[in-house]
């Protein structure tokens, strides 16, 4: 999709959607002296810049309700780490005191931290310095506000919402009687349980994607740089896992990218160095590649995917030619 001049080495790294009329991406331009933070908003028919407020950084997530409800995080803050999109401009909105957006984590810039859905409510996890603890975050009447999980969380690494009554936080728990333990929170409208999965070492859960009562998908990444991501799949009853079948190319770093295809199935997708086969279709118990529109046999970095609500279509954003640019917005309709 044709997006605006970017200056300089530029690239978008999140993108997010409410519907087939508005959707975002974000990330930098100048990155090669520093960087300039960038936003892009779609209204249906083209790709236009946004004004950021002073001081924002890189923003490193995003999630969207509506054409007047959008959020952002970024990293490098000084005071607030978060922005609000109103339907005129996007303004700075505070973390509770003392939360910053960060936990412990290998690969912080990659989290998944902020999740809204259209006509829901939108969540964050952030993580509280002083008392060492991921907190799950719920904004309300214009502000971020702490909310109670049924256990502590070491850290949390992926916030998801589907819905009010449909939250799903990934996290390192302190469960009684067992001590830190991945699992998975999930708030019903009215309550928390806790969710246990297989886990396995030296993993983190990237990225939840809830479908419905019965579906819910996961990205399960390495701690270190090895290829060797999973697919999980929640019915409601037990998870399931299948390996994703990444590319084994020296140097290829797979960015942990979910979203559902509105179908039962699901969308990954991979880094490439030699090849265009980007995309990873799973069906039916099947994956299947596709490559990304009118850049035949060149490589890409594939960095976020995101599914328009209510649609098929499905978006994403990177940069071809891995380190070379030029930016991407591709479109699956």
């Amino acid at each position: 999709m044709p997006t605006p001049p970017l200056n300089g080495l530029a690239v978008l790294t999140e993108i997010a959607a409410s519907g087939p009329r508005a959707a975002w991406a974000a990330g930098l331009e100048d990155a090669t002296s520093g960087g300039t933070p960038v936003m892009l908003a779609w209204d249906g028919r083209q790709w236009r810049r946004q004004a950021l407020p002073p001081g924002a950084g890189q923003v490193v997530d995003l999630a969207a309700a509506g054409p007047r409800n959008a959020w952002g995080i970024y990293l490098n803050a000084e005071g607030s780490p978060a922005l609000h999109w109103d339907g005129t401009k996007w303004r700075s909105v505070g973390y509770p005191a003392g939360v910053g957006p960060t936990q412990p984590s290998p690969l912080t810039t990659y989290l998944e931290i902020v999740s809204a859905a259209p006509r829901g409510p939108a969540w964050s996890v952030g993580y509280d310095s002083e008392a060492k603890e991921a907190v799950a975050l719920r904004y309300t009447k214009g502000r971020w506000t702490r909310q109670r999980t049924p256990v502590p969380m070491v850290n949390a690494s992926t916030v998801a919402v589907r819905s009010a009554k449909d939250v799903w936080i990934a996290c390192t728990c302190d469960i009684p009687g067992a001590g830190p333990t991945q699992a998975m929170l999930h708030w019903d409208g009215s309550k928390w349980s806790t969710i246990r999965y297989p886990s396995k070492a030296d993993t983190y859960i990237a990225k939840i994607v809830p479908v419905s009562a019965t579906s819910v998908w996961a990205y399960r990444a390495s701690t270190g740089y090895a290829p060797t991501p999973e697919l999980m799949h929640w019915d409601g009853t037990s998870w399931t896992s299948t390996t994703i079948p990444v590319s084994q190319e020296p140097g290829a770093y797979h960015y942990p990218t979910l979203a559902d295809d509105g179908d039962q199935g699901a969308w990954v997708s991979m880094s490439t160095r030699q090849d265009d086969k980007s995309y990873l279709h799973y069906s039916g118990g099947r994956w299947t590649a596709e490559s990304g529109a009118a850049r035949p046999g060149i490589s890409a970095w594939v960095h976020d995917l995101a599914r328009v609500p209510g649609t098929r279509s499905i978006w994403s954003a990177g940069m071809a030619n891995p380190l070379g640019g030029p930016h991407f917005i591709e479109r699956r309709r």
